[in-house]
């Protein structure tokens, strides 16, 4: 489950699916955001190789990422099987 946000824009989008994130695929970006709250465990996520989960490293270390399209990524942390800190961003 999403426990948190990391920003007003994430969670506006994850709440309303409004947001202003130029070149985001917003319908593949609010599947990802689906089934992020609906896991609970990363294992659960895994196995949709289309999401390009993926552990981050350098000032991310600790987070994990999920490719939405081009540049666009949700990152978050996973803790005791839940969301925190999602986030969309283009860290590339």
């Amino acid at each position: 489950m999403i426990k948190s946000w990391a920003n007003s824009a994430t969670r506006r989008f994850g709440e309303s699916g409004k947001g202003r994130f130029s070149g985001l695929d917003r319908e593949a970006a609010q599947d990802l955001l689906a089934a992020l709250d609906a896991a609970v465990a990363l294992h659960d996520l895994s196995p949709l190789k289309s999401v390009g989960l993926h552990r981050l490293h350098g000032n991310r270390k600790g987070q994990w990422a999920m490719t939405v399209n081009g540049p666009w990524r949700i990152c978050f942390r996973f803790k005791d099987g839940d969301a925190w800190d999602v986030e969309i961003v283009d860290y590339h």
